[in-house]
């Protein structure tokens, strides 16, 4: 069976971060992008809810790592959220448990066991949305913030201040 017809966008380029400016230049492909961020740059990611408290499941992870080292080779699904922070779909685990290693020393003295994570991100209508601005403005034509009509079509009395 052929499988070219039924593709539905482009696959993304991988897109490698070596330093913090590099983040606001992230190009997405059909809403979506991939990213590889070094974990010495993984404070500099605008990341939500990637934390996570110590559990059974984290300290096996957290010894995985220890004994074999990171593989990128499932990434962090993140999307980005209204103020632009990546909020952490799957992969939470991975993220908490990646930076304690990359911080033990003994555990890298021979060998960085982390060296990078690989992130999917995807975009949402929402994503970035409080962050535009509310009436867009165009540079030839007058400022309309002031001549828009409301919703309804119809004015607005407007109320006189004063005693009652």
């Amino acid at each position: 069976m052929d499988f070219r017809s039924r593709a539905i966008g482009r696959i993304p380029k991988l897109s490698r971060i070596n330093r913090p400016e590099d983040l606001h230049e992230i190009e997405f492909v059909d809403g979506l992008a991939e990213v590889e961020v070094p974990i010495r740059l993984l404070e500099s990611v605008p990341l939500k809810h990637a934390e996570r408290l110590n559990s059974p499941r984290l300290d096996r992870v957290v010894q995985s790592i220890r004994s074999e080292g990171y593989s990128s080779l499932e990434p962090i699904i993140c999307r980005v959220g209204a103020l632009g922070n990546w909020v952490v779909i799957d992969g939470g685990h991975r993220i908490t448990a990646a930076k304690r290693v990359s911080q033990e020393f003994f555990t890298n003295l021979f060998r960085e066991k982390v060296c990078g994570l690989t992130f999917i991100l995807f975009q949402t209508p929402m994503s970035y949305s409080k962050l535009r601005p509310k009436v867009d403005l165009e540079s030839d034509g007058p400022d309309r913030r002031h001549s828009e009509k409301p919703a309804s079509g119809k004015k607005r009395k407007r109320r006189k201040r004063g005693k009652k």
